[in-house]
């Protein structure tokens, strides 16, 4: 709740940060689904595995310059950063 209205903001914003510390994508996209998933004991959740629950977020990776601060104000410049591109509900395709 401290930093929700800045820095960190949302998920994609935290995420993007990672990326900017140097982890690959698979590790920032295993570290937001699958790891916490399991931590909850709900290895359905987080999944694209055949027989699970079809609701996925679609994210795109844009390249740029992109600022992130940490909560004592310092930035570190980045190049790639996480949007939403859309999402799948229920087998259902939701975006753009």
């Amino acid at each position: 709740t401290l930093s929700i209205g800045g820095p960190a903001y949302d998920l994609l914003v935290t995420m993007s940060k990672f990326l900017c510390l140097g982890m690959p994508l698979i590790e920032v996209l295993r570290a937001a689904t699958s790891a916490p998933a399991a931590a909850l004991r709900r290895p359905g959740l987080g999944s694209l595995e055949p027989g699970v629950a079809a609701d996925a977020s679609v994210l795109e990776l844009r390249n740029g310059r992109f600022d992130y601060e940490d909560a004592d104000g310092v930035v570190l410049g980045g190049k790639e950063r996480l949007f939403p591109a859309g999402m799948v509900i229920g087998g259902q395709w939701w975006g753009e």
